[in-house]
């Protein structure tokens, strides 16, 4: 029995950038993420002036 959903993951093309960040485990996927959070609070705060 065949879909008619679409291409299958394996047939999408992604960018390399989607290809790297699904490699990584969760682990690193959330300190990454973690970090990505900080580094935006930290511009902000020096945009802003209040650092």
């Amino acid at each position: 029995m065949t879909s008619d959903a679409g291409p299958s993951a394996a047939d999408r093309t992604e960018s390399p950038l989607v290809n790297r960040w699904t490699a990584l485990d969760r682990g690193w996927q959330a300190l990454l993420l973690g970090l990505g959070i900080v580094a935006a609070h930290l511009a902000i705060q020096f945009a802003v002036g209040s650092l």
